[in-house]
């Protein structure tokens, strides 16, 4: 299972605490259980989150261990929390957010007696350019604490290629009137043919492919990036973390105008990080998500 809340020793009680005491900005109502945790990572992290490598407050970590791949993105969003918990409240919202991500090709967001849930349909950045597309059912469950915690947790149990017990968990709580701290967490295990597949792709379309952690210096002084398929996973967390910060700054406008200033909010928002994470241009992302969305039966602006 992806690593929702870790265990913590008195130090983080001390150390949020602290973090209270120094900073009057931060909600002094914040005292459920969750947010001390969710808390406790902005503290753990501050060296990192001060020093904005990715140009924002955030801190992207990335684990493979025995076939589980485990990425978390820790970021300070500018977004007042309780436009972040309406999205993370509603599926069909989790749904539409999580349909920026250039390889999501559709998403139907369903209700039942077992819940919530959502189907994605992922395929090739662009039709026709590789294996067709795959359906994943993911269960949704979201759980909230008053006023200054929310968390959903996606879950299906397999995927294409062997892969198996993915999970989606993204958290929020407040840190001021307009200011949110957010964990995004992504993970899956994956067996012998994702392992395969992915061992063809890195030798031919994906050579070049990196992703954000660092793991030497090369000959010429510069950083060396991950790659593989911990390369891959972080590729994707940041894309999803990506799709919510791109999703929840666009309020105003008639739903379809609201979707088109999300794509391009969210195309903007990843060509920030282009040696990680281009693709294609704006012109041909519009072109495929126009597509998807006319297949979806979606109203054009």
């Amino acid at each position: 299972m992806i690593p929702l809340r870790m265990k913590f020793g008195p130090w983080a009680c001390v150390c949020v605490v602290a973090l209270v005491l120094l900073s009057p900005s931060v909600v002094l109502a914040q005292t459920s259980r969750h947010a001390t945790e969710l808390l406790a990572k902005q503290v753990a992290y501050k060296t990192q989150l001060d020093a904005r490598a990715f140009g924002e407050p955030l801190h992207l970590v990335s684990r493979e261990n025995e076939g589980r791949l485990e990425g978390d993105v820790y970021a300070e969003l500018d977004q007042p929390v309780a436009r972040v918990f309406a999205v993370l409240g509603s599926v069909d919202a989790v749904c539409a957010m999580l349909f920026l991500h250039l390889n999501v090709r559709s998403c139907q967001a369903s209700r039942s007696n077992r819940g919530a849930q959502l189907t994605l349909s992922v395929g090739p950045k662009q039709t026709g350019s590789g294996p067709g597309t795959y359906s994943m059912t993911y269960a949704m469950q979201v759980d909230a604490t008053d006023n200054d915690y929310l968390g959903v947790k996606l879950s299906a149990p397999s995927g294409p290629l062997s892969t198996r017990d993915y999970a989606i968990v993204i958290e929020a709580t407040p840190l001021d009137a307009e200011r949110t701290f957010l964990h995004f967490g992504y993970a899956y295990t994956y067996g012998s043919l994702a392992k395969m597949a992915m061992g063809l792709y890195l030798a031919t379309a994906g050579r070049t492919k990196i992703g954000f952690t660092a793991v030497g210096t090369g000959g010429d002084g510069q950083p060396q990036y991950v790659q593989g398929e911990r390369g891959s996973l972080e590729r994707n967390v940041m894309r999803n973390y990506l799709a919510l910060k791109a999703y929840t700054a666009v309020q105003i406008g008639t739903p379809g105008a609201q979707m088109e200033s999300r794509l391009r909010a969210w195309f903007a928002l990843a060509e920030r990080h282009a040696a990680q994470l281009h693709e294609l241009d704006l012109d041909q992302y519009l072109k495929e998500k126009h597509t998807d969305l006319a297949r979806m039966g979606v109203p054009a602006q």
